[in-house]
């Protein structure tokens, strides 16, 4: 018998396996190592909504930043009102330290709203993973979507379901406006919502979106990751998070409240 024959068998035994390995199992691995990849890459795609261990709140004199219909205390007193400015439904809070903070306030929904209306996703993706009630808020949606990562992947996931959550790690991947890796979960007296970084690691770029029933808010924070100004702490943004309430009437003012 040539040695041919006798690993004829052998070969045709691999085939068969390779090919009822991909029947089976094909996309499911194929959605798995693209959400692997992705993780790698982005390491927030990995994590999850934590509670925030430190509640210290910075009791320094600052500033107090109002803006259609929410005000929240920063404690910091260096605003720079010649590059502070508002665009839309955004206002630019400048500082002489050189950090700043985008504010920006809209109605329940916008999250999904601007996503469905751009045919980014649709809103059937979310339903067939976590069921109607996902799309209730911006809220119930982004913590569903923070709460995806990777390990929920598996070779015996469903491949209709392996391609959803696939979809949902790429939009989790693309949509946090932050340079680091953590998730939190906060709340005020007003709002509850998500913190994305971590500033024990003095991230560029850090994010407080937080949720009411009648209205949202993002405030994305920039700052320095080296030089002589202080890092912002946790303190600093559980000040402001605490302080996050509703106004009326909607007002466009900074001013130091003393």
């Amino acid at each position: 018998m040539s040695r041919f024959t006798r690993i004829l068998p052998w070969f045709a035994v691999f085939v068969l396996t390779c090919f009822a390995y991909l029947w089976f199992f094909g996309l499911q691995t194929f959605f798995a190592l693209q959400a692997r990849k992705i993780g790698r890459e982005v390491p927030i795609v990995g994590s999850v909504p934590v509670e925030v261990e430190d509640q210290i709140v910075s009791p320094a004199k600052g500033e107090k930043v109002s803006f259609q219909g929410v005000e929240f205390d920063v404690p910091w007193s260096d605003l720079d009102d010649a590059k502070t400015r508002s665009v839309g439904n955004c206002r630019l809070v400048k500082f002489l330290s050189g950090n700043s903070i985008l504010l920006c306030v809209g109605a329940p929904g916008m999250f999904m709203d601007n996503m469905f209306k751009n045919k980014n996703a649709e809103p059937e993706l979310f339903t067939r993973i976590y069921g109607t009630d996902v799309l209730r808020s911006d809220y119930a949606l982004m913590k569903a979507i923070y709460r995806t990562t990777p390990n929920d992947i598996g070779l015996f996931t469903p491949s209709g379901r392996a391609a959803a959550l696939s979809s949902v790690i790429m939009i989790k991947a693309i949509a946090p406006p932050t340079t680091d890796s953590a998730i939190y979960n906060i709340r005020s007296k007003s709002f509850q919502g998500f913190q994305l970084g971590n500033p024990a690691r003095r991230p560029a770029k850090m994010c407080l979106q937080l949720y009411a029933d009648d209205i949202e808010i993002e405030i994305s924070l920039e700052q320095s990751r080296t030089g002589p100004t202080p890092p912002v702490s946790q303190a600093d943004l559980n000040r402001i998070i605490r302080s996050a309430r509703k106004t009326t009437p909607p007002s466009t003012l900074v001013t130091n409240p003393g």
